[in-house]
């Protein structure tokens, strides 16, 4: 048998990377289409377009909607306007959060959703919560970020509400996530959805590492809100970017 030449050697091994990097650019292409890509923990979704802001300095919050409009309003606080939730809710027949106002106008798909939070519970109790709400359809289809003083199976969490009691979706272990509504102060948040992927990721004064993860897509769209599970606070600077369906 001739031996191969040098030439002949190279041809081969460019054409084996040539093969390699193809079918490197098909794999990639369809993870993305099936969702199985992650973004890196600080990057945002990509195609995001700005929908909406509000600072409520104008002393209205139009376009908001709560459950309840008796325990919303906006109130000067500390020099500023803030959109106040002044009293919980009651427990329907299942167990989720009991206040929200919904940011209406905007049936988001993939999105990002800031803005600032203050819990008015006693930093004593460590079951204090405040509420993001996103792809709300109704009071019995939604998800919602639970940002606590503690962590378990119910606090600071990613919960899914889906025509029955609240559940756990995120993928941190019970008790072992970072929990920082301990005080009375103000916080920043951010939640990030990829409807694709089905990716959530939910920060708290840190933007560029996520307290919370998830990925499901079980809903893929409805509205953004902010809230609380049973407790009072403000909020203040929203900002939504997104896809709208």
């Amino acid at each position: 048998m001739r031996a191969e030449s040098g030439s002949l050697r190279r041809q081969k091994a460019r054409a084996t990377k040539h093969l390699l990097g193809l079918a490197f650019f098909v794999c990639v292409l369809l993870c993305s289409a099936a969702g199985l890509l992650s973004l890196p923990p600080g990057q945002n979704v990509p195609g995001l377009a700005l929908l909406a802001q509000w600072d409520f300095e104008e002393g209205s919050a139009e376009g908001w909607r709560p459950n309840d409009p008796a325990h919303w309003r906006v109130v000067a606080k500390n020099g500023t306007m803030v959109y106040e939730l002044t009293a919980p809710g009651e427990q329907g027949k299942i167990r989720a959060p009991t206040s929200w106002s919904l940011w209406t106008g905007h049936d988001v798909t993939s999105f990002e959703f800031s803005g600032r939070m203050r819990c008015y519970a006693d930093p004593a109790n460590d079951k204090r919560d405040m509420c993001v709400f996103f792809h709300f359809q109704d009071p019995t289809h939604f998800y919602f970020v639970h940002f606590s003083a503690s962590s378990d199976e119910a606090h600071n969490i990613i919960g899914l509400v889906n025509g029955a009691d609240r559940v756990k979706i995120n993928a941190e272990p019970a008790g072992a996530s970072a929990f920082r509504m301990t005080d009375v102060e103000w916080h920043e948040f951010k939640v990030v959805c990829d409807a694709r992927s089905g990716e959530i990721r939910a920060y708290l004064d840190d933007m560029t590492k996520p307290i919370l993860t998830a990925r499901d897509r079980t809903l893929g769209r409805g509205f953004v809100g902010v809230g609380s599970f049973d407790d009072t606070g403000s909020f203040d600077d929203l900002k939504l970017l997104g896809v709208e369906k």
